[in-house]
């Protein structure tokens, strides 16, 4: 009898120690997801399930090696025993192939790996991207601004390494026309071999009279207008973000329709438009209003009178931080002078803060949560130059 009452006792003991293991490891867990991955739009690390047993078994995936190696680093030095069934990407399956370079001129990111899901963002042909596992016909992607997606496969072109260096090092240009096509031979009326819009990049072949022979990445060859496109390093070097530019093309933008998602100038939603109108002067903003909030330089102002606002700043819009709830930025406009704002909702348009003029909208004045300075910030406060990212320069190694 005694014995009995023992095994039940240890067999209770085990079962407390495996729950405390448990709840020790999901701490953990938790520990380093804050401190590798807070934004899961742009960093991965996931663990799916915890087996339990004598050993723990961790499932999952994550593209983070030194969150994984710090997750487990923890788990050791907490005296818990496991069974590692992190998957660490880029999967084995992509042979190799671990970059992609967009092939048509506006692909789109889903949020799932099918069309029906929901546009998640966009890039410009030409774009590189780290590609990190494959589901059916649709890759996990990260683009330049690390936004994670799923694009299709006849979005991108697959590249190893060796491939992309090959790439990147050619000589390249980039599309200045808003809107524009190339050709399989060079005649305007000729065929077209795809539509072109601005920032998208191509590879250069040959230049003549007034017509430059390019290629797109998957090899197909086309001619495209000299007054159209610009080498890359000369497109980088005139890059000039002053508010006047900013602002010149963001009403070059007015009237585009409203696009959830969208990232170019065939739509855009409000964060889009305010990272493409930055992008076309050589700043790369973050993706969504919400994390380009995070980056620039606070301006402290009021409602009531704007003051300290500049032309160019950018204005963020939803709900102040309470006592009970965290402030939430739901939208991006960017400040015109004179209380006036452009930015997409419904369409691009221009709104104004002012009371009493004849675009005001009080909603927009309410929701008012906070400004930040993005001209004179480059290369600090989170602000990137386009032209100091290696995917707009020759090979880097990108793995980092």
């Amino acid at each position: 009898m005694c014995r009995f009452v023992l095994l039940f006792v240890l067999i209770g003991w085990l079962g407390c120690q495996q729950n405390y293991q448990l709840k020790q490891a999901q701490q953990i867990i938790e520990e380093v997801h804050l401190e590798f991955a807070p934004d899961k739009r742009v960093a991965l690390f996931r663990i799916d399930t915890i087996i339990g047993g004598k050993m723990l078994e961790f499932h999952g995936e994550t593209n983070l090696p030194e969150a994984k190696k710090t997750l487990f680093e923890k788990l050791t030095i907490a005296g818990i025993t496991f069974v590692d069934s992190l998957a660490l990407l880029p999967s084995l399956d992509l042979n190799g192939k671990h970059f992609g370079i967009v092939n048509v001129s506006v692909c789109n990111f889903r949020s799932e790996p099918k069309h029906s899901a929901e546009l998640a963002t966009q890039s410009l042909l030409g774009t590189t991207l780290r590609v990190w596992k494959k589901q059916g016909d649709f890759y996990l992607v990260q683009s330049p601004d690390n936004y994670f997606g799923w694009l299709d496969d006849g979005g991108l072109q697959l590249m190893t390494e060796s491939e992309l260096q090959n790439w990147s090092n050619s000589e390249r240009a980039i599309v200045k026309q808003d809107f524009t096509f190339a050709y399989e031979i060079a005649d305007e009326k000729a065929q077209k071999l795809t539509d072109l819009v601005a920032g998208d990049m191509v590879q250069v072949i040959d230049k003549h009279a007034s017509f430059t022979k390019i290629s797109l990445p998957d090899g197909r060859v086309g001619f495209v207008l000299n007054s159209n496109i610009l080498p890359l390093d000369e497109w980088l070097d005139s890059r000039n973000p002053t508010a006047e530019n900013v602002l010149a093309s963001a009403l070059e933008m007015m009237g585009r329709p409203y696009l959830w998602g969208g990232t170019s100038g065939k739509g855009m939603d409000c964060s889009g438009f305010t990272k493409m109108a930055f992008f076309l002067n050589g700043i790369q903003l973050p993706r969504d209003a919400s994390q380009q909030v995070n980056v620039g330089e606070q301006i402290d102002t009021d409602t009531s009178t704007l003051q300290n606002l500049q032309a160019g700043d950018l204005l963020f819009f939803g709900r102040k931080a309470t006592p009970e709830k965290k402030e939430r930025i739901s939208h991006v406009a960017i400040y015109m002078g004179g209380g006036k704002i452009i930015h997409a909702s419904d369409r691009v348009k221009v709104e104004s803060l002012i009371r009493g003029d004849a675009t005001f909208v009080n909603d927009r004045l309410a929701s008012f949560v906070r400004s930040k300075r993005m001209l004179g910030q480059e290369r600090k406060n989170g602000v990137i130059r386009i032209a100091d990212s290696p995917y707009y320069q020759p090979a880097k190694d990108l793995r980092d």
